[in-house]
Formats: C-alpha cells, sequence, structure tokens
C-alpha cells in the first residue's frame, strides 16, 4: 500500500473507531483480534451526530499526546520522565498501559509547585497543522492519538488561552488548569490544546486511536506474557516447573491492537499500518 493511500485510511476516516482486547494472542502467534468500541457518528454515514458536532477544516476529530516537545517541564515532574527521550517515554505509556499526569505549567499560582490539578495534555490538529508543529520543532512525531469525544466524555475539553489578569481569576477560583496565561513570555498560541484533569494523577488506558512514532523501524520493548514454555524444546508448558521454563515476551497490548502511523517528514504525513502490522 502506497504512504497516500494509508494517509487516506487515517484521515478520510473521521469515524471514532477504539481498538480492544478480544484475544490472548499476540504478534508472535496470530493477529490480535480486533473491533468497533465506539462510534462518534459521522454525518451521512446513518449515524448519530457527536455532540461536539463535526470538525471543521481547520479542526480535527484527533488529539494528540505528544511524548516530546522543545521547553522546559516542570521541575515536580519525575528526573526519569524529564530526562527520557520522546520513544522512551512512549516506550513506557505502552509497557505501563497507563498514563501518569502532573500540574501543567500555570495550573496554581506562582511558586505553588505541583499543588495544581494534574492534566494529561493533548493537542488538537488537522494534517496540515501537525505537519507545521513537527517541521518548527515544537514537537516530536512520537505519542499516542486519541479523539476529542473520547477525551471529552472523560470530563475533558479545550482549554482557553486568556490574558494574565483573566488567568489569574482562574488560579483564585482553581481553575488554572484549564486556562493558558498568554502574554509577554507566556505564548503557546501555536497549538489548540485539549487537557484531560486527572486527579489521582495516573489512569490505565484501555484501547488508543493509533500510535505515532518517527520511523517504521522503532519498535517498543517487549513484555512479559505469562505464558511459559521449556528453553530446550520449545514446548509451552503451564508455568516455570522446571529450571528449563523461561517466560515467554511480546510487544505490548496496545502496540499489538492499535494502527500504527509512522511520520513522513519529506511528505509532511503519515503512513498508517494496521494493528499487527510492524510486530
Amino acid at each position: 500500500m502506497t504512504s497516500a493511500a494509508r494517509r487516506q485510511k487515517a484521515w478520510n476516516s473521521s469515524v471514532h473507531v477504539d481498538v480492544h482486547r478480544v484475544g490472548a494472542v499476540g504478534c508472535t502467534g496470530a493477529s490480535a483480534s480486533v473491533g468497533p468500541q465506539a462510534d462518534v457518528g459521522v454525518v451521512g454515514r446513518g449515524k448519530t451526530m457527536s455532540i461536539l458536532g463535526p470538525a471543521g477544516p481547520a479542526q480535527s476529530e484527533y488529539l494528540y499526546h505528544f511524548t516530546g516537545r522543545t521547553g522546559g517541564r516542570p521541575i515536580w515532574v519525575p528526573d526519569e520522565i524529564r530526562t527520557s527521550s520522546p520513544e522512551q517515554r512512549l516506550d513506557a505509556i505502552l509497557r505501563e498501559e497507563q498514563f501518569r499526569a502532573y500540574p501543567p505549567f500555570g495550573a496554581a499560582a506562582p511558586g505553588a509547585g505541583a499543588s495544581g490539578m494534574p492534566c494529561l495534555c493533548l493537542s488538537e490538529c488537522p494534517v496540515e497543522h501537525l505537519d507545521h508543529l513537527i517541521q518548527t520543532g515544537r514537537f516530536k512525531p512520537w505519542g499516542v492519538v486519541t479523539t476529542r469525544e473520547k477525551v471529552h466524555q472523560k470530563g475533558g475539553g479545550a482549554v482557553a488561552y486568556v490574558p494574565e489578569k483573566v488567568h489569574e481569576a482562574f488560579i483564585r477560583a482553581k481553575l488554572g488548569h484549564w486556562g493558558v496565561r498568554t502574554g509577554e513570555g507566556s505564548s503557546w498560541l501555536h497549538e489548540r490544546e485539549w487537557r484531560l484533569p486527572m486527579p489521582q494523577g495516573v489512569a490505565p488506558i484501555g484501547s488508543v486511536q493509533a500510535i505515532i512514532v518517527e520511523s517504521a523501524d522503532w519498535r517498543p520493548s517487549k513484555v512479559p506474557t505469562g505464558r511459559w514454555q521449556d528453553g530446550h524444546t520449545g514446548v509451552e508448558g503451564p508455568g516455570p516447573v522446571s529450571p528449563e521454563s523461561v517466560e515467554l515476551e511480546d510487544y505490548p497490548r496496545l502496540w499489538r491492537e492499535s494502527p500504527v502511523w509512522v511520520w513522513l517528514p519529506d511528505a509532511g504525513d503519515i503512513s498508517v499500518y494496521e494493528p499487527g502490522e510492524l510486530c
């Protein structure tokens, strides 16, 4: 399939289809079964319109949680995350099957540190703007993709870009995480940011719309499967029944069950791979 055809499959389908685990088989065996979990609905396809309405040409149904961007990070984010590369952070998300969230800049008054609301931060952008964000170095093409509808259903939404005095009012109302201060030394209008408040600071991931990576050659770290085999004969067994028993490993479930979007910098576009195709 050509890259143009792969891209067409992703962007012309503005329907929200999450993949979910149906079977326990993985990349080392048959392909994992997938199926529709939820449907946003699109006019003209016989489905109910989303409460958010259709995305316009300057908007996108897709939200990107990038694992790499320019600029500093709050000091209250653990060093292991701040010092990791974008692909290492993505690897951890896929391996742990969870998001870890921290208060973003401006969620609380200056000097209040990590007292603000932890949030998962995402960017809404059509493919042309996605190219702009990556080419200008604002973000790295590593992360996971979800949809506006799914984030909205879980209590998330688009942030407000407001003047400093208005943002101070947001903070006094304990709503600082819903606003981005816009003024001298703080201009973030290059993106349309969405945030999903996560009071507990962590949330499990059942499924994602897609995983975006910079190279089709990249693979996440393999994880234990809970299946065992004899290290000499290769015969699977019920567990570690002998010193020769070896636990089998496979790629993380989300990698096996999700479409993978590979960024093509020269084309400013993506190439779409079906679930399991890059295992």
